[in-house]
């Protein structure tokens, strides 16, 4: 669990810095995976053809959840420039009530989904970690950009099993996950 929690913080600590470090050329990252299939180390039924049941916003899970718990949220992918661990099958979403930059008000930001323009305070309490953890409970080493329509902004429904809940933290392993379109 130790593990799940350090991971947890590095990633919110590289996101609440992002937008300190935006680089001035506004480049978009190109999706690491653009074949659109599932890396070998997913299972093809992870990805769902219809959005699971019951989905609660990413803040209502925070506050509530316990490691062990089985839940069903749904998010945006997003924070920080990078929302996907390169190299894992790890990415984080941010509560559907959280506005993106520009989202509102059209703003130029190149982006937007790396929500600088919200408090660091309202990121934490309304994020959470997703990943596809192999046997042994490691994050798989597979890159998820680009997969299934997987992308900054995305909105997903996630299934899957509370790693790390403590009302601060939360990280699920996820079971499968939709896309919406």
């Amino acid at each position: 669990m130790r593990q799940f929690f350090v991971l947890n913080l590095a990633v919110v600590a590289l996101i609440v810095g992002a937008c300190e470090r935006k680089e001035a050329s506004g480049s978009t990252p190109a999706p690491a995976n653009t074949t659109g299939a599932a890396p070998s180390a997913i299972p093809a039924n992870a990805f769902l053809a219809s959005p699971p049941a019951d989905a609660k916003p990413v803040k209502d899970v925070k506050a509530l959840a316990k490691g062990g718990d089985k839940v069903v949220l749904v998010g945006r992918i997003g924070m920080g420039e990078e929302p996907f661990v390169k190299g894992r099958s790890v990415f984080t979403i941010v509560d559907l009530g959280v506005k993106y930059c520009g989202e509102e008000t059209k703003d130029s930001c190149q982006t937007p989904w790396d929500y600088c323009c919200e408090p660091s305070d309202v990121l934490a309490a309304n994020s959470a970690t997703i990943q596809f953890v192999s046997a042994n409970g490691q994050p798989i080493r597979a890159d998820l950009n680009g997969v299934h329509g997987l992308k900054p902004l995305a909105i997903v429904s996630v299934v899957g099993t509370v790693a790390e809940g403590n009302g601060t933290s939360l990280v699920i392993n996820a079971d499968s996950l939709y896309v919406k379109p």
